[in-house]
């Protein structure tokens, strides 16, 4: 039996299916008093699924069938759009054979067109910026930059090179609009459009708009000035009532929580004179007419939570002492794991030797590694702020920092330094955490320290005996003298650079990215010291403190 005859058996089953006729490889059928197309693929195309076509009349809206108008090839000449039945990867097709994939197709439409009108409500508000970026006549993208409040306010408008735009909430700083130019161009303010944003509080009835349905006065009305549903506060409300306007267009970007997801859309709304008046009042009166823009939330809190960053992390000042490879490495996962307040201490310039376990790139080599990793990372996103120092940390600048960061994390080779810093945070009676990681000399194994001031154990624990003397770092496993001098890389000067590559630059610093919203939340709730080696990782707790160290070990003999 052909894929035909298979697909007209199979839809012949269903007693609410009436089959009507075969075009190319399209069989007709009638279902709940409309034609569809059921489009079926070759038995050989073991990935591929069939799909389903409706006839493209502009008075049938339903959720899931594309607003794109799809041209068929076959000799009635009609158009027709496609109805979506599948979530992106929700099914392996490999794994079902040639009748299963058309049964489950069939089995998903009728299930969709057996949709409660609140049902239909609720898949329309799901895929409510597909339609509403398919309805605007200008394809052009606005940017939107939001903050995590949910209150009105106004917001700022900018335009580059005249098509593209942001919308930037007043509480956010972009770091490629303030003196900052792109080419020839730059983002200008535009404050002729006033741009507002109104949080919806009950989106009962919020449609998107479809071809036969447009988005108008009355919709915009339907959500500011309702009264059959409060879709917006009544401090919004009275706020709009206050604020005032004197344009003949503004720019309105509206939210809406749909099972827990933000949707966003704007709309510039254009009055019939630029008097100045009320928000509301104009909103009421004066409309003109109301056009659909393409837009898309963009900001570093949104982004954040579209991959499951844990966004605890966002508006914590971290201060990072150490640009080399490691810290290179920590610097641009901090900044993607939601930490876009970065301060960066090293005094290195980035040579050639450095690019292949350095984040930086070639152009870069002769600046400071700290420019360089500014540079990089602001790149990533223009919330990210990255202040970036060319000289080592000492015990003023580091009194200074204290007061201006939530934490310090050390990924500088020197122990000296580390044990310098140690000594001012005892005297400061410092109380932010501080986390020390640093690679052995051998290039193979590394360890992380969490260290709060208050408890028990220190940095300097590490470098004191049981009798109070001071050694060689504790934590770091024997290595043969000859064997670190074999993987050390000399120049005439002496050593310069151990021979290690990425592995155990991205081993640290993964373990370090988990270990971060621990310090935070308090889940570690003791000192503790973490080694990593290329087999393992191992939580030594608080094991490492030593009683007689000279500071942590004064407090405990107290």
């Amino acid at each position: 039996m052909d894929e035909k005859e298979i697909v007209k058996q199979i839809l012949s089953s269903y007693n609410e299916i009436t089959v009507t006729e075969v075009v190319d490889n399209i069989v007709f059928f009638m279902l709940k008093g409309k034609e569809y197309g059921f489009s079926y693929t070759m038995k050989q195309e073991e990935i591929g699924s069939p799909y389903i076509l409706v006839k493209n009349e502009n008075k049938y809206n339903y959720p899931h069938i594309l607003p794109f108008d799809v041209p068929a090839d076959m000799e009635k000449k009609d158009k027709y759009r496609f109805i979506c039945l599948y979530e992106n990867e929700n099914v392996i097709r490999y794994l079902q054979t040639y009748e299963e994939k058309i049964i489950d197709t069939v089995e998903r439409l009728i299930e969709l067109l057996s949709l409660t009108d609140l049902e239909i409500e609720r898949e329309f508000q799901k895929e409510f910026l597909l339609y509403w970026n398919s309805m605007a006549k200008n394809q052009s993208l606005a940017e939107l930059y939001l903050s995590r409040d949910r209150v009105f306010k106004q917001l700022n408008a900018y335009q580059y090179n005249k098509v593209k735009m942001r919308i930037v909430d007043n509480a956010i700083r972009l770091t490629d609009l303030k003196n900052q130019k792109d080419g020839e161009k730059e983002w200008n303010h535009k404050p002729e459009l006033p741009c507002f944003y109104i949080p919806i509080i009950d989106n009962r009835r919020i449609l998107p708009p479809t071809k036969d349905q447009p988005w108008d006065e009355t919709n915009i009305l339907m959500i500011v000035n309702a009264r059959e549903y409060c879709r917006i506060s009544h401090q919004c409300y009275e706020l709009m009532a206050k604020a005032k306007v004197k344009s003949s267009s503004i720019g309105l970007v509206f939210e809406m929580i749909v099972q827990g997801t933000s949707i966003n859309f704007t709309t510039i709304v254009h009055f019939k004179s630029a008097k100045n008046d009320t928000l509301l009042n104009k909103l009421k009166n004066e409309i003109l007419s109301v056009e659909i823009i393409r837009s898309k939330r963009v900001d570093y809190y949104h982004l954040s939570r579209q991959i499951g960053n844990d966004t605890s992390l966002i508006g914590k000042r971290v201060l990072l002492i150490g640009a080399g490879s490691l810290g290179s490495y920590v610097a641009k996962e901090l900044v993607k794991a939601g930490v876009c307040n970065l301060t960066i201490y090293d005094s290195d310039i980035l040579e050639h030797e450095n690019i292949l376990r350095h984040n930086a790139y070639k152009i870069c080599v002769n600046l400071y590694k700290v420019d360089a990793l500014k540079y990089d990372l602001e790149w990533i996103h223009p919330e990210i702020h990255v202040c970036g120092v060319s000289r080592e940390i000492d015990k003023n600048l580091l009194k200074e920092e204290m007061l201006k960061n939530d934490i310090i994390i050390f990924t500088v080779g020197s122990s000296d330094v580390q044990l310098e810093c140690n000594r001012v945070f005892f005297q400061e009676n410092f109380s932010k955490p501080v986390i020390y990681t640093w690679l052995e000399a051998g290039g193979e194994a590394s360890h992380i320290l969490i260290v709060n001031y208050s408890r028990d154990g220190c940095f300097e624990c590490l470098y004191t005996d049981e009798n109070g003397g001071l050694v060689n770092n504790r934590a770091n496993s024997p290595l043969a003298d000859e064997l670190i001098k074999s993987r050390t890389i000399k120049n005439g000067c002496g050593a310069t650079r151990v021979a290690y590559g990425t592995a155990i630059l991205l081993r640290t610093t993964s373990v370090l990215l988990d270990t971060l919203p621990k310090v935070f939340d308090e889940t570690i709730k003791q000192n503790s010291l973490i080694d990593i080696s290329p087999t393992g990782i191992v939580d030594q707790g608080n094991s490492f403190a030593e009683r007689n160290c000279q500071y942590c070990g004064d407090r405990n003999r107290e």
